[in-house]
């Protein structure tokens, strides 16, 4: 990432399923260099175990603050519905995929960017995608997240990659 500053931060070591609460023995403090990004990242100084994955978590995910609360929020995921055209969205993407939203803006003074990293695929309706146009997806999100992508798709196009961790 750069020659920042390096310090500790917290890495998944076995996959964390939405909703599941951490703990100690699917995650390591490892030292990581976060350059500038530090302060979106848990460190050692903070206690991750007992709290609760808000999306699902891989194997080598470095666990960001927004990937952890301190509730249970099955109860607060939702699925949300998109739609993308056929052209940007992977072909073989499949339910229980991880993929990254990204958003290319109407506005051309502003550049694409990244909505949300490692959400959860929960249905790819195949019936859409035959027809070609666009693809159906649901996604499995937080409220937060939801508003996020929403917002996203009002400011222009979703584009979506598979996340191959």
């Amino acid at each position: 990432m750069g020659s920042g500053p390096s310090g500790s931060a917290w890495v998944v070591k076995s996959p964390i399923a939405t909703g599941a609460k951490v703990v100690a023995s699917e995650v390591a403090l490892e030292k990581i260099d976060l350059g500038n990004e530090s302060s979106h990242f848990f460190g050692a100084k903070d206690q991750i175990v007992g709290q609760y994955a808000l999306h699902s978590l891989a194997i080598g995910d470095v666990i960001s603050l927004s990937d952890l609360g301190r509730g249970s929020t099955q109860a607060g995921i939702s699925f949300l519905p998109i739609g993308v055209l056929a052209t940007d969205c992977p072909t073989d993407i499949l339910p229980g995929d991880f993929a990254d939203i990204y958003v290319i803006p109407k506005d051309q003074t502003t550049g694409p960017a990244l909505v949300i990293s490692h959400v959860d695929v929960e249905n790819v309706d195949s019936k859409s995608r035959s027809l070609g146009g666009s693809v159906e997806l649901a996604l499995s999100v937080t409220p937060a997240n939801a508003a996020l992508i929403v917002d996203a798709e009002s400011q222009g196009r979703l584009v979506v990659a598979s996340n191959a961790f």
